[in-house]
């Protein structure tokens, strides 16, 4: 693990910056005050009927009644008067998604003549358009409709608006319910609402509306303006002089601009002298930044992050005498960190990042002069030296992110003296030494920290036993000690790493009690049982310790979404209360002591979230799990080396249709390998290896679609290792632990690159009839072994087809005829062997056949074989020695093992 989640890391920047600048716009919806005078009874009957025609799921508006309607939820009133100046109804706010608020809206909306101040934001209508009434309520002031899910052309009747002071259309452009996003050709109406000081139409589609910026040019009274994730493209036509002489914030981030900030489209920004808010992150921005940014020397928060910047930042940037908030991450910026320091305002900057560039040099020592800094970005970048001690006189930081350098030197209680206010320490991966005294009392208290790579022990440092601790990561810290018991009861941890130390002793009898979410303890040495697991962990990795006993218990209802215990000694039966854990989705049990059957678990639920299941390296027994019929999403599957028996049943292929990996090799499995496998249309890679499997190879196999293309970045392989990597470094772990795959002559180990292996591995069977030529459409194949079988007729000329095959073994079958010619077009084969065959005729020629080590080893065994490499002329062939020769072990499958590795 090296840092918390990438969408806690932006919530953590944008409330930091939006707390920069905070300020209450001219068109803000002021509370109302208590109604003096009852409400108009024409209002309160369209106030009725408009509520009619709502679906009031969530029962906001259950004080809408009695006679006085200025005392209902939502509804203000004039104390003048008694007409409904205000509506303001919304959803309860839950994360992102949408309000339970819905329905029709009205017309009788328009008996509310008065009304100023309308607010049906945070609710949820289906993606029904805009009505077009909403233009005929000429008294508005103020409009928000945003995060309501309209949907569709946004009506141009609003443009009739023209009192309106602020209009938000603002839509949740990234949630799944979108039904139909709301859209605009062009803005021209937009040119009618003059006294327009707020507008904020973010996630619409504007990608049609090549007039945006010229429509928006009219409003000259615009303080803020907010399109983004609009679609705008390079293609906008500017204005040819900017009117927005007010205009202090200018949001157009997420834009596919896709050109330099330069470029003719965007030369009007540079103008917006009164500008204090400017954000073009993620706009596919390439190139230098300007000098003209200089020119805005108002800007207080600056967001050009997530671009493709490249160069240094220009001196004129010394000009931002206000800047507050500076956003460069995610950029290709080389430079000295020293001279971009220099060029900011030292009594101003409140938040830097700079995180994810090319930033070079060390940290000055004189950094403590930017005393207002608050938040400090220098993470994954190329900074050297030293952390200078002078970094302890930044007196209001409360995040320092320096993790992901080439930062060296040690660290100890003399660089946070005078860190009072500090929450979030990360200095991971660098080559760091924390010298601190173990019972040091902190003038801090972290929520989270990171030291991953760096030297923290031998010691547990007891000095990060902190009340307010939430994120820990001090994985491969050189630890080698217990785990105080203090530490468990003295922080209030969701996420912690401790892998890769030399940890000892037993976990707590306790661990059921904490609110973990993430616990990762692997490749320490630790002893004893699996504890009672806390209800609230979603991921657990206890693997490559000492950990005996049986698998944890009392697992129902558990949160887990991936359990990760291989290599250990644990032992005893897989209980039907793990596998139906109904959010687990990868399961890692391999290389320990278990053993009987695996359940089928008839009880549990009727469909399984497993998609990752590696169970390998055990004793378990039985026939092939039936459980597995429930697990529809299962990609990754591996049963190999158990004492698993029986036939292979022909449901795989139908009850496993998302099915990538099958691994099934070493076991006792038998019977014919099951035409059905053949309709798994991910499936890249099948090992059947060292089972006891007859009958023919099935001709069908030719319709594994995903052998017939080469792997890309949209396989299920691949999905799953990105889904588990953007969870957590922890559960990238699942497919590191060691997979062998049986080519080029030996057991290489696989990693992340399993992803991309093309594999079908029959070795090692008893398996009988011809190589089917279908075998030829499988064009992807990276790894063919059938050898170990009594495969017999002639290879079919359909092997050249292979061209992607890295290593090819038809070794000890029974193979006849003539070697195909077209097996010199395998031009990536790096390993062949058709040794112990009844092969015939001249070898083919061909460059690469030519390259592959041991030629002799290759064809051995083949009497009838003759031409170079082999010593034996074509020009005179023997007949007495076309006899097979006999060979030590052909029927021994001990030898047969050997051979393989």
């Amino acid at each position: 693990m090296a840092e918390p989640e990438p969408l806690v890391r932006v919530l953590i920047i944008l409330m930091t910056c939006f707390l920069l600048f905070h300020r209450s716009s001219p068109a803000a919806l002021a509370p109302t005050p208590p109604a003096s005078t009852l409400c108009i009874p024409r209002e309160r009957d369209a106030l009725r009927d408009f509520k009619a025609g709502l679906n009031d799921s969530g029962n906001i508006l259950s004080s809408w009644r009695g006679a006085d309607c200025c005392r209902w939820k939502g509804v203000g009133c004039s104390n003048r008067t008694g007409h409904v100046v205000a509506l303001r109804i919304n959803s309860p706010s839950y994360s992102y998604d949408f309000g339970t608020m819905g329905g029709e809206i009205r017309s009788s909306l328009l008996s509310l003549r008065h009304l100023k101040q309308l607010d049906l934001s945070n609710n949820n209508f289906g993606g029904q358009p805009i009505p077009e009434l909403i233009g005929a309520l000429r008294s508005l002031t103020d409009l928000d409709l945003s995060y309501s899910n309209f949907g569709g052309r946004i009506p141009p009747h609003i443009g009739n608006l023209s009192n309106l002071l602020s209009l938000q259309l603002n839509y949740n452009y990234f949630l799944p319910e979108i039904q139909a996003m709301p859209h605009s050709h062009d803005l021209t109406w937009v040119s009618g609402l003059r006294k327009l000081q707020v507008l904020s139409m973010s996630g619409v589609d504007l990608s049609a509306a090549v007039d945006g910026f010229q429509a928006v040019n009219m409003l000259p009274g615009l303080i803020d303006l907010d399109l983004s994730s609009c679609g705008l493209q390079n293609t906008i036509t500017p204005p040819l002089h900017s009117n927005l002489t007010s205009l202090e914030s200018l949001e157009l981030q997420d834009n596919p601009f896709n050109t330099f900030l330069v470029a003719k489209n965007l030369v009007w920004v540079w103008n917006l002298l009164s500008l204090q808010v400017l954000s073009l992150s993620t706009c596919g921005i390439h190139g230098p930044i300007p000098d003209v940014v200089g020119n805005l020397t108002s800007l207080q928060n600056l967001y050009l992050d997530s671009n493709h910047f490249t160069g240094m930042v220009p001196l004129t940037f010394r000009k931002l005498k206000k800047l507050q908030c500076l956003e460069l991450s995610h950029n290709v910026i080389n430079m000295d960190v020293r001279k971009l320091l220099h060029l900011l305002p030292s009594n101003e900057l409140q938040m830097l990042d700079l995180s994810y560039n090319s930033f070079t040099g060390s940290l000055p020592d004189w950094i403590g002069r930017l005393s207002s800094l608050n938040v400090l970005y220098l993470d994954h970048n190329k900074l050297a030296g030293e952390i200078p001690v002078g970094i302890r006189e930044l007196r209001n930081l409360t995040e320092l992110w320096l993790h992901s350098n080439n930062l060296h030197g040690t660290i100890t209680e003399d660089h946070f003296t005078n860190l009072t206010t500090l929450e979030h320490l990360w200095v991971s991966h660098n080559s760091l030494t924390v010298k601190i005294n173990s019972t040091w009392y902190t003038p801090f208290r972290l929520m989270s920290a990171g030291f991953s790579s760096c030297i923290l022990g031998p010691q547990f440092p007891a000095w990060l036993i902190q009340p307010t601790m939430e994120i820990l990561d001090i994985s491969n810290t050189s630890i080698h000690d217990n785990i105080p018991a203090e530490f468990w009861t003295g922080s209030h941890l969701w996420t912690l790493d401790m892998s890769k130390n030399r940890l000892v002793g037993m976990l707590p009898t306790t661990l059921g009690d904490l609110e973990l979410e993430t616990l990762a303890i692997s490749s320490n040495e630790l002893t004893g049982p699996i504890p009672t697991l806390p209800k609230t962990l979603g991921y657990l990795d206890l693997s490559n310790n000492n950990l005996s006993g049986p698998l944890p218990s009392g697992t129902e209802g558990l949160k887990l979404q991936a359990l990760l215990l291989f290599n250990n000694s644990l032992s005893g039966t897989i209980p039907c209360s793990l596998l139906q854990l109904q959010q687990l989705g990868s399961l890692d049990l391999s290389n320990n002591l278990l053993h009987g059957t695996i359940p089928k678990c008839p009880q549990g639920y009727r469909t399984s979230s497993i998609t990752t299941l590696n169970l390998k390296s055990n004793n378990l027994s039985g026939p092939f799990p039936m459980f597995l019929q429930r697990c529809r999403k299962l990609i990754f599957l591996d049963l190999a080396y158990n004492k698993l028996s029986g036939s292979l049943p022909a449901w795989i292929g139908s009850r496993l249709p998302q099915l990538a990996l099958l691994r099934l090799s070493s076991n006792m499995f038998s019977g014919g390998i099951p035409g059905q496998l053949s309709i798994m249309k991910g499936l890249q890679y099948l090992d059947i290896a060292c089972n006891n499997m007859y009958g023919n190879i099935p001709e069908p196999f030719g319709n594994l679609t995903a052998m017939t293309l080469a792997p890309n970045d949209s396989g299920a392989l691949f999905n799953i290792f990105e889904a588990e990597e953007v969870i957590d470094d922890i559960l990238s772990k699942y497919f590191t632990d060691s997979l062998l795959v049986d080519t080029k002559g030996q057991q290489l180990e696989y990693t992340s690159g399993i992803r991309y292996m093309v594999n079908i591995d029959l070795s090692c069977n008893r398996l009988t009839g011809q190589i089917p030529s279908e075998i030829g459409m499988l064009v992807a194949l990276k790894n063919l072994n059938l050898s170990w079988n009594s495969v017999s007729g002639i290879m079919p000329q359909s092997i050249g087809e292979l061209r992607a095959l890295e290593s090819f073994d038809l070794s000890h079958n029974e193979l006849s005829g003539e070697i195909p010619a077209s097996l010199s077009a395998l031009t990536s084969l790096s390993r062949l062997n058709l040794s112990y065959n009844n092969l015939t005729g001249t070898i083919p020629s061909g460059n690469q056949l030519r390259t592959l080590d041991d030629q002799a080893s290759i064809y051995i065994g083949n009497p009838g074989l003759c031409g170079p490499p082999l010593t034996k002329s074509c020009s005179r062939t023997d007949k007495s020695t076309l006899v097979p020769e006999e060979h030590e072990g052909m029927s021994g499958k001990h030898l047969q093992l050997l051979w393989k590795i």
